[in-house]
C-alpha cells in the first residue's frame, strides 16, 4: 500500500492541473476572506425590542434592501430632526408590525441634496418609501400643517403605500391632539400618557428559536465563509478526480492486473487510493493554512486552527466522493464533467451563494443533503460559542464518509459484476 500511495503522489506532482488546483483554491479563498465587505446577505432584526426596533443605518449610501427579508414594508428615514417627536413618529410606525424603519441620522439637507440622495436610492437600492424629517418637523407637526419639516417619497408600487400614508396621518393627528391638550406644556409627556393608556402588545418570535442569532457582522463573515467553502470544494473535488485518473490509467495500462498478481487485494488497493485522496486534502489544507496568515484572525468566522480542521474535514468528504465517482465512471472526461456538476450543484443548493430561506420546502430538504450546508451550520454554532459545533463537525464528517464509502464499495462490486 505504501508503494501505491508513493507512486500516486509522484504522479500527481507531475500533473500541472493538480498544481493549479492545489494553489488556485487556497489563494482565491484567501482573497475572498481578506475582502472587507458588508451587506452581503439579508440581516435579521435582533435584540430586546425585536421586530419593533428601529434599524440604525450608519451611512447615507448604505443599502437597506438587505433588511427586508421578512416581508415588511421598508422605509428609509433621513432624520435631521433628532427630536422626541421624530422618535415617537418612527416608533409608532414600527409598532404596527407592517413597516421596517431604517434610520440614518443626517445634517439638515437642502432640496437639491435630498433629491439627489433619493435618485441614488431609486437607482441602487430597493425600498417601499423614503422619508426626510427636517429641523422644522416639531414646529409643524404640533400645528397639523406639515410642509417643509417632513417629505415623503413613495418609491415602489407596493399596495401597502396606502397603509403607510394612513398610518402616518394618524400619527400626525395624535401629535396635533396631544399639542392641543398640552397647550404650553410638554407634548411628549402627553403622548407618553396617551401611549400608556393603550393595550400593550407583546411580539414573540416562535420560528427559528433553535437557530443561533448572529449579528450583522457575523452574518457577513458567515457569507464570506460560504464563498470560501465553494472555492475550496472545487479544489477538493478535482483533487479527488486527479487521484481517480491514476486508477483509470492504471486499469487501462494493466497495472492493476500486475498488482493483483502480487496478492494485494483489491480492497487494499482502493484503500491506498483513498488514503492518497486524504493526503491531497491534507496538502490543500496545508497550503490554505499558509495563506490564512495573510488574513487577520478577526476576519475569520472562527479560530484559525478550527477553520483549518473544518477545511480538512470538508476535503475528506469531497475528495473521497469525486475519487469514487471517477473510479465508477471509468473515463477521465466523464469524471471531470461529473466533478464540475457535483461542485456547482452542491454549492448552489447548500446556500453558499445566496440564502435559501424563502425557497420551497423541497429545496430546503435537498439543501440539508449537501455537506457544505452542515459546515455553514457548524460555522454559525462556533461563531456564537456553542460547543455543539465541535460534536457536529465530527459526526457530520464521519456520517458522510461512511455513506460515500458504503455507496462506493457497492458501486465497485456492481461494476465488477460481483
Amino acid at each position: 500500500m505504501k508503494t501505491i500511495i508513493n507512486s500516486t503522489i509522484k504522479l500527481l506532482f507531475r500533473s500541472p492541473g493538480f498544481w493549479f488546483f492545489l494553489l488556485f483554491a487556497p489563494i482565491v479563498s484567501t482573497l475572498i476572506l481578506k475582502t472587507e465587505q458588508t451587506n452581503l446577505s439579508a440581516y435579521e432584526i435582533s435584540g430586546a425590542e425585536g421586530a419593533s426596533a428601529i434599524v440604525e443605518v450608519e451611512k447615507e449610501d448604505e443599502k437597506v434592501a438587505y433588511y427586508g427579508g421578512k416581508g415588511r414594508y421598508v422605509i428609509k428615514v433621513y432624520d435631521a430632526s433628532g427630536s422626541d417627536l421624530s422618535e415617537y413618529t418612527l416608533k409608532k410606525l414600527t409598532e404596527s408590525g407592517a413597516f421596517l424603519i431604517c434610520r440614518v441620522k443626517v445634517s439638515p439637507m437642502t432640496g437639491d441634496a435630498l433629491n439627489s440622495r433619493i435618485d441614488s436610492d431609486i437607482e441602487s437600492d430597493r425600498m417601499g418609501a423614503a422619508m426626510y424629517l427636517g429641523e422644522d418637523f416639531d414646529a409643524e407637526a404640533v400645528t397639523g400643517s406639515v410642509k417643509n419639516g417632513m417629505r415623503v417619497f413613495i418609491l415602489s408600487e407596493d399596495s401597502r403605500k396606502e397603509l403607510f400614508e394612513n398610518e402616518l396621518k394618524m400619527i400626525l393627528g395624535q401629535i396635533r391632539n396631544a399639542a392641543g391638550v398640552a397647550g404650553e406644556g410638554d407634548v411628549g409627556k402627553v403622548l407618553g400618557e396617551m401611549s400608556q393608556s393603550l393595550p400593550v402588545k407583546t411580539v414573540e418570535t416562535i420560528a427559528g428559536k433553535n437557530s443561533p442569532v448572529l449579528t450583522n457582522e457575523q452574518v457577513d463573515k458567515r457569507t464570506m465563509m460560504g464563498y470560501a467553502f465553494a472555492i475550496l470544494t472545487l479544489g477538493f473535488v478535482f483533487g479527488g478526480v486527479f487521484v481517480a485518473q491514476t486508477v483509470i490509467n492504471e486499469q487501462k495500462d494493466m497495472v492493476l492486473t500486475r498488482i493483483r498478481l502480487t496478492k494485494l487485494s483489491e480492497a487494499k488497493y482502493f484503500a491506498a487510493k483513498l488514503l492518497s485522496g486524504g493526503i491531497v486534502s491534507l496538502l490543500l489544507t496545508f497550503v490554505m493554512g499558509i495563506c490564512t496568515f495573510m488574513i487577520p484572525e478577526e476576519r475569520l468566522a472562527v479560530e484559525r486552527p478550527i477553520f483549518l480542521l473544518m477545511v480538512f474535514c470538508l476535503g475528506l468528504i469531497f475528495s473521497s466522493l469525486s475519487l469514487l465517482m471517477g473510479i465508477l465512471l471509468g473515463n477521465v472526461m466523464s469524471a471531470n464533467i461529473a466533478a464540475f456538476t457535483v461542485w456547482s450543484l452542491s454549492s448552489m443548493l447548500a446556500g453558499l451563494y445566496f440564502p435559501l430561506d424563502d425557497t420551497t420546502e423541497t429545496v430546503k430538504m435537498i439543501s440539508h443533503i449537501m455537506p457544505q450546508k452542515w459546515f455553514l451550520n457548524i460555522t454559525e454554532l462556533l461563531m456564537t460559542g456553542d460547543s455543539k459545533g465541535y460534536i457536529m463537525l465530527v459526526c457530520v464528517t464521519a456520517a458522510y464518509l461512511v455513506v460515500v464509502l458504503s455507496l462506493g464499495s457497492v458501486g465497485i462490486k456492481f461494476k465488477n459484476h460481483e
